[in-house]
């Protein structure tokens, strides 16, 4: 993997923030300010040679950072990314990131943002956070989690003079439709957190139009294919079979060829390859609905036709 635009940093801190959320400082190695970013934004990170990983920027943006904050949580089924920082990442160790690249905007004009997070999908809300307030702009933020201890940044939010509420008694209590009653028509929210928090999240945002409500995912989205398909790799003239219940990335990979994968959240772009002859099911935020006719992100694709086509 080719980072845009490498920059070679230096852990400078490695803190915890929960008995699962660890917080990493990166600054520069060479003396200069590292390129600016805006509120949402990620980087990539080389962890090593084979894995390359996205985490998103957690600290105030700056026209001119002297540093980064990024904060990673130990998965218990890790794919080798968030077991790697926590175990073989220390302060000192130096790292090779891309610059900074925001799939997960704030809309510049709005009378309200409401900022949700679940658990690690704090991580981009709290730049948000940081950029509003300097901004003066009108938001509150909900910071939801199993519990105060699992809750990162709580420490932070208690100390901030932002409207912060805290949701610590699970899903099946999370209720915002009356909030969301009481706040501006002109209203943009904006959620990040594991796949089924934000599913939930987006049915009670329903009453609100449909570009006001803003989702980054922070794990992979379910693609298994719903039937047998036959994949075509025209660059490597392969047929592959691909079983119901299969996962393209893995079936592609295990059949030799290589693709490559950062986020595995359709968020990146890194796994975008162009396509032809087929039905594929696009859950990317990557691509524009016009790109989609030509390109796929396969980490997060489907297909509902029996054949496809890639150029691999």
């Amino acid at each position: 993997m080719t980072l845009n635009n490498a920059i070679k940093i230096i852990v400078t801190q490695k803190a915890a923030l929960t008995p699962e959320v660890t917080l990493f400082r990166l600054e520069p190695i060479e003396p200069k300010a590292l390129p600016a970013f805006t509120a949402g934004a990620n980087v990539e990170i080389e962890i090593s040679s084979a894995i390359t990983r996205a985490y998103s920027l957690c600290n105030a943006p700056e026209d001119s950072p002297a540093y980064y904050e990024i904060a990673v949580k130990l998965e218990a089924e890790s794919r080798g990314g968030s077991l790697a920082m926590h175990k073989e990442v220390f302060v000192g160790t130096e790292l090779t990131i891309s610059v900074p690249q925001n799939y997960f905007p704030l809309v510049k004009k709005a009378d309200h943002h409401l900022l949700i997070g679940g658990g690690i999908g704090l991580t981009p809300i709290m730049s948000m956070a940081y950029s509003l307030s300097e901004q003066q702009a009108s938001f509150s933020l909900i910071a939801c989690a199993p519990s105060e201890e699992k809750l990162p940044f709580s420490k932070t939010l208690d100390a901030s003079d932002w409207q912060v509420r805290k949701h610590l008694s699970g899903r099946e209590n999370f209720d915002i439709t009356a909030l969301l009653n009481d706040l501006p028509e002109n209203l943009h929210v904006y959620c990040c957190g594991p796949n089924g928090f934000i599913d939930m999240v987006r049915q009670q945002c329903l009453t609100l139009p449909e570009n006001h409500f803003h989702e980054e995912h922070f794990a992979p989205i379910t693609n298994d294919t719903e039937s047998d398909i036959e994949l075509y790799l025209s660059e490597s003239d392969l047929h592959i079979s691909v079983p119901a219940g299969s996962n393209l990335v893995h079936v592609i990979r295990e059949a030799g060829v290589e693709v490559d994968t950062v986020c595995e959240q359709g968020i990146c772009g890194s796994c975008v390859v162009p396509w032809k002859d087929g039905q594929p099911i696009h859950h990317d935020d990557c691509l524009e609905p016009e790109e989609r006719e030509e390109y796929l992100a396969l980490c997060c694709a489907g297909c509902q036709s029996s054949k496809l086509t890639l150029e691999l």
